[in-house]
């Protein structure tokens, strides 16, 4: 990887944005310049047990001016943006994606959903689809949040691997913006999952419960109860793992129910 000299970035970036109107140029441009940039190809992290999408361990830097000239560009026309999007998301490397999200990012709220759910089942990484959950999706709770529940109890019932976790992230990434009146409806779209075993499914639902116990810890330790009680797969995994996370009054209601969810 070279060291980065600025004015030479700053007219690298130049020869992106004039790509901006012609997508498949815009592509190629992009993907060259992060190879210019390249420290080593890694393998990522799958995102649903199938598929691993690389990253070149480009500088920080240079992802972040990347972004941000082409986020500064696609203001000015959004359908652009949506296409150059499209492109960079075809790209081979995690980097490319993320340039994608964040041209992603700019379009109209009510019009993401769908177009985070397509993108989710070929992510290929599971830092993508945290980037997903944490950036439109966010979006889309803060600016059209009945579009937001709608979407993601949809995506944690799909039974799409990629999908669900999606809708278990997306719930994470926007649980500090709820107000209390959202909180039970966090709990039920996540009562509508099906359990996952095991994987990253299992790893996203963990994070998530541990951040509404953080949130709060009296309906999360209620939510984990119930569960128990309907003998939810999991459930019992869930709370042994949780204990510590809460406060000694909804430790020891936890603590009783999974003595009686004991065999024997």
């Amino acid at each position: 990887m070279p060291a980065i000299d600025q004015a030479r970035l700053d007219r690298q970036i130049q020869d992106i944005v004039a790509a901006f109107g012609d997508p498949a140029r815009l592509r190629y441009r992009v993907l060259d310049l992060f190879e210019f940039y390249a420290s080593r190809v890694r393998p990522a992290t799958p995102a649903s047990g199938a598929g691993v999408l690389p990253s070149l361990g480009v500088p920080a830097p240079v992802l972040r001016a990347v972004e941000a000239a082409l986020r500064a560009r696609a203001l000015d026309d959004r359908l652009a943006a949506g296409m150059a999007a499209e492109a960079l998301w075809t790209g081979p490397v995690v980097e490319s994606r993320l340039v994608a999200i964040t041209l992603l990012e700019i379009q109209p709220p009510e019009d993401l959903p769908p177009w985070v759910e397509a993108w989710a089942q070929t992510a290929g990484d599971a830092s993508l689809l945290e980037r997903l959950a944490g950036g439109p999706m966010r979006i889309v709770h803060r600016l059209a949040p009945e579009r937001f529940w709608e979407a993601t109890g949809a995506n944690l019932a799909s039974g799409h691997g990629a999908v669900v976790i999606l809708g278990v992230r997306s719930l994470e990434a926007s649980i500090d913006d709820m107000d209390a009146g959202e909180l039970p409806r966090a709990f039920e779209a996540l009562g509508g999952m099906t359990p996952p075993e095991a994987g990253e499914a299992w790893r996203a639902e963990v994070a998530l419960v541990r951040a509404l116990a953080r949130r709060s810890p009296p309906e999360t330790a209620q939510f984990l109860v119930d569960q128990i009680e309907q003998a939810r797969p999991g459930a019992t995994r869930i709370a042994r793992q949780m204990l510590e996370a809460f406060p000694a009054l909804e430790r020891d209601a936890l603590r009783r129910s999974l003595r009686l969810s004991a065999p024997g």
